[in-house]
């Protein structure tokens, strides 16, 4: 007894493969955007993504770093991985912080405030966690966002 198939005696059409394509999210980020919004509030929906970035910066770390420039070149390493812009780091001696400088944020549409800045609090929870495991960090810094100075860019400061 055989366990091969039969041989169809009907032509059969050939499967035709398309090249895989890659997913398209932002129908569902928006939908998800505006559920947040509308149920949790500015304050709940910039907490909770807040802690999607800690997550990603667990699932994603860096290594540790003894300069900015090192800091930003790890940064991006990751960013540029997911097609989310790029970071530029310097330190401040007179603020005693960091600022970073966020160049193409990923945006949903012109949700946000100001508009296009809706995932600012994602970034900003992935830089303090990155920022908190590098050695010496201070556990009581954080990373939150401040009026940028450059058109097109978000900025954060890191420390007290």
């Amino acid at each position: 007894m055989s366990t091969q198939p039969e041989p169809s005696t009907d032509r059969e059409m050939p499967i035709r493969r398309e090249a895989p394509r890659a997913a398209d999210w932002r129908p569902l980020l928006r939908a998800l955007a505006e559920e947040l919004d509308s149920i949790a509030g500015p304050d709940g929906r910039d907490a909770l993504l807040h802690g999607v970035g800690r997550q990603l910066a667990t699932q994603h770390p860096i290594t540790a770093q003894q300069s900015t420039i090192g800091l930003a070149l790890e940064m991006n390493e990751v960013l540029s991985h997911f097609s989310w812009g790029r970071v530029r780091v310097s330190f401040s001696m007179a603020d005693a912080c960091l600022y970073l400088t966020h160049e193409e944020l990923p945006r949903i549409g012109g949700r946000g405030d100001p508009p296009g800045t809706w995932l600012a609090p994602v970034f900003a929870g992935l830089y303090e966690a990155w920022l908190g495991r590098q050695p010496g960090a201070d556990s009581g810094f954080t990373a939150r966002r401040v009026p940028a100075v450059e058109e097109g860019t978000v900025l954060f400061r890191y420390g007290p």
